[in-house]
């Protein structure tokens, strides 16, 4: 089962907290990590995905019928 679309709603909820808390700041901290991680991984080639702890993680032998 591929679960990676959670790590983007969560920087999304992130970036709608901080709103809410009128932190502009994070705001854009959060919404430019979303960004990132949607430049990397919706349009990174699959050898371009990286397996680091800090970015979306992608392995090869995925099932999406789990």
């Amino acid at each position: 089962m591929d679960v990676r679309h959670f790590e983007l709603q969560d920087l999304l909820a992130e970036a709608l907290i901080a709103l809410e808390a009128g932190n502009h700041a994070a705001v854009e901290t959060a919404l430019k990590k979303a960004l990132a991680w949607v430049e990397h991984d919706w349009l990174a080639t699959p050898g371009e995905i990286r397996l680091a702890a800090d970015g979306p993680a992608m392995s090869d032998d995925d099932d999406e019928d789990d």
